[in-house]
């Protein structure tokens, strides 16, 4: 089946534009509770054996995949050089299998919005894919949500806006070299976004945005998946954390 600059509505789009909240004790909650919800990334990898074929993986830390429900794609949308979008087939895995594309060979870049929605920690501890109000005695819940690209040709495309609410970009088109500093600049909605972490896995750990948004990181030879992430406590009835987590994928020179 052929797709078309196949977007779906956000359903977590603004969540009232996720009020912010101060508090020390939400904060507190918030943070205990991330490192279950949290620090997990949607990406592309080539397969092997199809022409212009790739899987959408999904996966936490030390390599580790997981199982997903396609419906949790919300979309996915696949530019030429000219940013220009692209027609592409899709095959949703049965069983818990992974979302499969075929794309064109123009394809120069493939942008993600993935929807992991609401996970509640209940009084004993465990992690439940369910708002608050469905698990009693909840306190502490994460909406979290999974943006991806993947740069298949360098051209302008990739620093253009794609509207993505949590969004990577590089500050520069052309590709970069390895071992030499690469600028990117994070936004959301929108706008330049300061304390962002940058890693190469989830850890954080390889540069940190300022408050023009932009922070410099170091690609390795080969492939690499720039990590981005930031988490807000907020007020909402159904969640008391918004987690936003970005793989940027990429080769270097």
């Amino acid at each position: 089946m052929a797709h078309h600059n196949a977007q779906h509505p956000d359903q977590n789009k603004t969540q009232n534009r996720a009020r912010i909240c101060a508090r020390g004790g939400v904060a507190l909650a918030a943070a205990l509770f991330a490192s279950l919800a949290c620090a997990h990334t949607v990406w592309l990898e080539p397969l092997a054996d199809t022409t212009g074929g790739y899987e959408i993986k999904y996966g936490g830390h030390e390599g580790k995949l997981e199982t997903y429900d396609s419906a949790k794609i919300v979309s996915i949308d696949v530019y030429n050089a000219a940013g220009d979008t692209l027609d592409y087939q899709r095959t949703d895995g049965r069983d818990g299998g992974n979302a499969q594309l075929v794309l064109p060979p123009a394809a120069a870049l493939v942008a993600i919005h993935f929807d992991n929605g609401i996970w509640t920690r209940d009084p004993m501890g465990r992690s439940v894919n369910q708002p608050m109000s469905a698990v009693p005695g909840a306190t502490a819940a994460t909406n979290a949500l999974k943006y991806h690209k993947t740069v298949l040709q360098w051209s302008p495309i990739v620093t253009r806006e794609l509207d993505q609410r949590f969004e990577v970009l590089p500050v520069l088109a052309s590709q970069p070299r390895a071992g030499e500093p690469m600028q990117v600049r994070v936004l959301l909605d929108g706008k330049p976004l300061a304390g962002v972490k940058l890693g190469r896995g989830e850890e954080g750990d390889a540069g940190e945005t300022g408050a023009d948004g932009i922070a410099t990181f170091v690609p390795q030879p080969g492939v690499n998946r720039l990590w981005a992430g930031k988490r807000f406590a907020v007020q909402e009835p159904q969640y008391t954390e918004l987690s936003y987590e970005y793989l940027f994928r990429f080769e270097a020179r």
